[in-house]
């Protein structure tokens, strides 16, 4: 915590009591100008459904009203302010489901990727994005490898139980894997292909059994991945349902599950509501025993009010009434440097949050003129980065002078990854380089032959569309910035903002020639998913709808190395690797990254709540909002501005 923040807190907390009993929430909220909450493009297969998750649609609705009441008396009941973790940026409208099995359960404790939320349903490891280690949850100590990583064996907990009172056993974890594979959930399409299953040794053993060595699919990494990303389920429960449900996999995968035995510390209590969701503590929750957490986690409630737009959401955080806020915030630093309001990040100085993704300028290589390796350098010279740092992120995002551009994202664990940066440098560009952008095309001869201000290829004007969705606004700062790079070098850029739905399919179709997105943040398989999605090429025969290389890209020795590089446990060839995989990126341009932002923005209000991860806190939990992966380790240090 910043300190000399916490008078200030003292000050206001008395009247948020007062406010907070009246507030009965509203309709979603997510930034105050940009794009989504979660900025984690972590995607669960790369070689079938592994479409980076995209911001949220940012156009505001008219009011900012609170929504209108409802029916549910639950849905404007108040819990008691000091008993009550408030979220902001993280629920998206009325809850469909607490299913695992589903892909889209619109609640807000179901991410389940790299930092799989953990609150209400457990995973069994969490992963740490500080140190790229995964700790133990539901499972009991490190798992082990065989000899060639074909094989892995874990212990399960004995204390860890379902909330119904039964113990969580090996038979679970293998009836999870079942009935991903069975129901042909997204989950179990995506490992399937790379793990051939699971098996109960005893009541507290696991045998995970892999692809053989020499399958084309065999990847330890897919397998760790596993581990500390799919939540588990209970044998039993599902046994009953699919009885009920006659074992159809459409009726399985849509089942509510509201009444399904969890193992974790939080059960939804109000979430039939368009106002809020409610999450209550189970005092009898498992991982209070010495084996796991030693005690509770803090907070008897957490809680989202949802509200009609932007501005409402971001009144409701400087107000002290969110907690902690999942939402990016221009210039968010003004808040406590010109209003000495009592708001913690996990850095105190900036980039503020701890960064993870890499939002890139995503070039269509099929497209004629930008099927030009020189075109896409010259474009990427030109584009100046420092500009977008600034505009699009208000400074929340390291410059690429500060850190250089790579296939990694600025994590220790990542960076140590780089053998020789000086290796790198010849293909490095901090940005805003006109000149030798228009240098490098007028040797290519690509040149304005007509006087029109245009440069040509092949006789073809350079004119080209780049796009994302209307209101994604650090995105849409991105592509502005790229389109005057454009400008300036002779090629016409035109900044197109449809709606999300045709953005997200002309990147799927490749009816688009330049967009802003991101692949893969931060997890146990990056940096090998983010180079995966970025530039793994099916062997040069690309399907009609594409969820990730959204280039279409290939080079048969990139895909070559993106084969290997799971396989190798050697570091030195590992590094070896990186480094040529790292070339080729930065030569041949299939996307450049614009910025670097973080997997959460993890943002607090210690008007009530304090004791937050930062960085220098020495406990080693990462800023991922209390819930995500091992940064539920924090939930449990909160304590009270008033004690």
């Amino acid at each position: 915590m910043k300190n000399w923040r916490k008078v200030a807190a003292l000050l206001l907390a008395l009247a948020l009591t007062v406010s907070m009993a009246a507030c009965g929430g509203g309709e979603n909220s997510s930034s105050t100008s940009a794009t989504d909450s979660k900025t984690s493009s972590a995607v669960s297969t790369p070689a079938e459904s592994s479409e980076a998750s995209e911001p949220a649609d940012e156009s505001e609705p008219a009011s900012s009203e609170a929504g209108e009441e409802e029916d549910d008396p639950m849905a404007t009941a108040t819990t008691p302010r000091n008993e009550t973790l408030y979220y902001g940026g993280e629920q998206w409208g009325k809850p469909i489901n607490m299913n695992p099995l589903s892909s889209n359960s619109g609640l807000m404790c179901m991410e389940q990727d790299d930092q799989a939320t953990v609150i209400v349903w457990e995973t069994l490891y969490m992963f740490n994005t500080i140190d790229s280690k995964a700790y133990p949850l539901l499972a009991d100590g490190d798992y082990e490898w065989n000899e060639d990583r074909t094989q892995l064996t874990f212990k399960v907990k004995e204390a860890a139980k379902w909330d119904d009172g039964t113990p969580f056993t090996a038979d679970d974890v293998v009836a999870t894997w079942d009935a991903h594979v069975k129901y042909e959930s997204a989950t179990g399409i995506d490992f399937s292909q790379y793990i051939e299953g699971f098996e109960a040794v005893d009541e507290h053993t696991v045998l995970m059994k892999g692809k053989p060595v020499d399958d084309e699919n065999y990847n330890p990494l897919k397998m760790m991945e596993y581990l500390n990303k799919v939540y588990m389920m209970q044998k039993a429960y599902l046994e009953k349902l699919d009885g009920e449900l006659n074992g159809d996999s459409g009726e399985m995968k849509n089942a509510t599950m509201w009444d399904a035995p969890i193992t974790g510390a939080y059960r939804p209590t109000t979430y039939d509501s368009e106002q809020r969701v409610v999450f209550t503590r189970n005092d009898e929750y498992w991982g209070q025993d010495a084996s796991m957490w030693g005690k509770l986690p803090v907070p008897k409630y957490i809680a989202h009010n949802m509200y009609k737009d932007n501005s409402g959401s971001a009144r409701a955080f400087e107000n002290g009434e969110i907690d902690i806020n999942q939402q990016y915030v221009a210039n968010l630093q003004d808040m406590w440097l010109e209003k000495d309001l009592p708001i913690s990040t996990y850095y105190d100085e900036p980039p503020y949050q701890m960064a993870g993704t890499m939002p890139s300028i995503i070039f269509n290589t099929q497209k004629p003129g930008l099927d030009q390796k020189v075109v896409r350098q010259a474009i990427a010279m030109a584009i100046d980065y420092d500009q977008v740092v600034s505009s699009a992120m208000t400074g929340q995002s390291y410059t690429f002078t500060e850190v250089p551009r790579t296939l990694f994202n600025p994590t220790e664990p990542e960076q140590a990854l780089i053998k020789d940066p000086e290796a790198l440098k010849p293909y490095q560009h901090a940005g805003g380089d006109v000149e030798g952008a228009n240098k490098l095309l007028d040797e290519a001869g690509i040149t304005d032959t007509d006087g029109d201000g245009i440069r040509e290829y092949e006789g073809q004007n350079l004119v080209f569309k780049a796009e994302c969705p209307d209101g994604w606004s650090d995105y849409q700062a991105a592509i502005n910035i790229c389109a005057a790079a454009g400008q300036n070098i002779g090629i016409s850029i035109e900044a197109y903002f449809p709606e999300s739905a045709t953005y997200t399919e002309d990147q799927q179709t490749g009816n688009f020639d330049i967009v802003v997105n991101g692949y893969a943040g931060g997890g146990i398989s990056a940096p090998w998913l983010r180079a995966y999605q970025t530039m793994y090429g099916f062997g040069g025969n690309f399907p009609d709808t594409m969820t990730f290389n959204y280039s279409r890209y290939y080079n048969a020795e990139v895909d070559e190395l993106l084969k290997q590089i799971p396989r190798e446990t050697d570091e030195a060839k590992l590094k070896d690797m990186w480094e040529k995989l790292n070339i080729f990126y930065l030569d041949d341009v299939p996307a450049v990254s614009v910025m670097y932002r973080p997997i959460n923005f993890h943002s607090t209000n210690e008007t009530v709540w304090t004791n937050f991860p930062q960085a220098d806190d020495g406990t080693n939990i990462p800023p991922m909002i209390c819930y995500d992966g091992y940064g539920y380790a924090a939930m449990f240090n909160l304590e009270l501005v008033e004690g």
